[in-house]
């Protein structure tokens, strides 16, 4: 019998001080906050995180997926950005609560064809497993236990 390739991941998530956040991962940790003046601007937002989490993933996704394709670039930089109105979660239900539209900006520089690099993109949009997530939006459980 074949083990399942499914691995699962875990962040544990802290408030703190305000409306600071501990995130931690493994050995590894990040800090969210709210901008000044609700919060110490000591992080990013949870939602500048999101896009930051998309467009890391899709760097290494592209970063993989270049060299597989044969794509010699000296600089690939990539920015998400996301459509935010405040008054969805803040209970307005004319709104979206989250994101109601998430770009994203390859910037490249290669000398390979223009062709090539939208295959790229192409490639990476459709296989960036952050994204994926949010696309296609994966079922959400929560579980309260008591301390």
């Amino acid at each position: 019998m074949s083990q399942s390739p499914t691995k699962v991941y875990r962040a544990k998530s802290i408030i703190t001080d305000k409306f600071q956040v501990e995130v931690t991962a493994r050995d590894h940790a990040l800090y969210f906050d709210e901008p000044s003046p609700i919060s110490n601007n000591a992080g990013m937002t949870p939602l500048e995180g999101l896009l930051g989490a998309i467009g890391a993933c899709k760097s290494i996704v592209a970063k993989v997926t270049a060299k597989k394709m044969g794509i010699d670039y000296r600089s690939l930089e990539i920015i998400v950005e996301g459509d935010f109105d405040s008054r969805g979660y803040q209970g307005d239900p004319e709104f979206d609560i989250g994101f109601s539209d998430i770009h994203t900006i390859y910037q490249i520089d290669s000398d390979a064809s223009e062709e090539k690099l939208k295959q790229l993109m192409e490639f990476v949009d459709t296989h960036c497993p952050a994204a994926a997530t949010i696309k296609d939006s994966a079922p959400m459980k929560s579980t309260l236990k008591r301390l």
